[in-house]
């Protein structure tokens, strides 16, 4: 009987795991951010970790989206498992999902510095931008538009962060980066993010005037994350643990590999931009990555104080499921 109750133990223990997915798909768009996720993915450390689980081999496919919105509308239908989100557009899905899909973050991807540069010599300040000034931006309620409007309250005053918005103009990295070097289209400012960041500061048609730590209290804010929805991860709990962990195999071979991780990210999305402008992103200490959130509570904040989010959480870890609660986030 001793034995029998042991093989009936021994099954139960590996039940669940055999029932948990073998192949999970995972949302991205295009970004130095995303490198975690694609360097897990070529160097075989999903599979890796899920086999050190008894999980055996676990499959990632990468579905590529071009923006935010349709993403967000993949996870939420279940046509992809996980996605990737900025802080703001992560804190309003969780807030909006509450009692029905209840998305939260798994992990965080990378935490970099948002650059205000401009191509007007004069501009010195923030407060130097005037009226005839267009700043261009990736998107109203991207997190560069958010910072930005974060750096407005602190040097115009508290509840002037509106006054940004009219000097604003919402244009594609690439674009911006053109208009910005060539001074067309109007575009005096760009709010700009790695590695197009370590690009600019090489030009001598442009200057950085803000970094996003001068008004972050001298914090990086986590600016990619990915996230799920809560039936995902109940019913595949030891999968997510093997998704984080093996995200922390891939943050630990870009520190030791810079050169080979540059590789992969520009082969991974057929990028046109310089491997050796990727490689300092990725030495130079601009790109930090860390399945560990930081700044997500400031996003939370202005957003609840600004009326983008009507219920703000009362710490990073609400936002977040349990597997990371014992980290040192912000």
């Amino acid at each position: 009987m001793s034995v029998l109750m042991l093989a009936i133990g021994i099954l139960l223990t590996i039940a669940p795991l055999r029932a948990e997915m073998k192949e999970i798909r995972v949302a991205l768009r295009f970004g130095l951010f995303n490198l975690p996720v694609t360097v897990a993915e070529t160097q075989g450390f999903f599979t890796e970790e899920a086999r050190k689980v008894g999980l055996g081999d676990l499959k990632v496919t990468v579905q590529r989206f071009s923006g935010g919105p349709a993403m967000n509308d993949a996870l939420l239908s279940g046509s992809t498992d996980l996605g990737l989100y900025g802080p703001s557009a992560l804190l309003v899905a969780w807030g909006k999902t509450k009692g029905r899909q209840n998305v939260a973050g798994l992990a965080a991807l990378a935490a970099y510095p948002i650059v205000l540069f401009t191509n007007r010599p004069e501009i010195k300040s923030f407060i130097d931008f005037g009226e005839q000034d267009r700043i261009a931006v990736p998107g109203s309620v991207s997190p560069h538009a958010i910072l930005i409007r974060m750096a407005a309250e602190k040097f115009y005053g508290p509840g002037k962060y509106a006054q940004v918005d009219r000097l604003l103009v919402t244009m594609p990295h690439p674009d911006a980066i053109a208009a910005l070097l060539a001074s067309k289209a109007g575009i005096t400012g760009y709010v700009a993010s790695p590695p197009f960041s370590v690009m600019l500061r090489k030009s001598d048609k442009v200057h950085a005037v803000l970094t996003s730590k001068e008004f972050l209290d001298g914090e990086e804010a986590t600016i990619a994350l990915l996230a799920a929805g809560k039936d995902f991860v109940d019913a595949n709990p030891t999968v997510s643990r093997v998704i984080i962990a093996a995200l922390e195999d891939a943050m630990a071979f870009i520190a030791r590999d810079g050169d080979k991780a540059a590789d992969i990210y520009i082969k991974s999305e057929s990028s046109k931009i310089a491997k050796q402008e990727v490689l300092e992103a990725l030495t130079d200490g601009t790109m930090i990555y860390s399945v560990a959130p930081s700044g997500l509570m400031k996003f939370a904040r202005f957003m609840a104080k600004t009326g983008q989010l009507k219920n703000e959480p009362k710490s990073w870890q609400d936002v977040f499921f349990p597997f990371l609660h014992g980290r040192n986030g912000s």
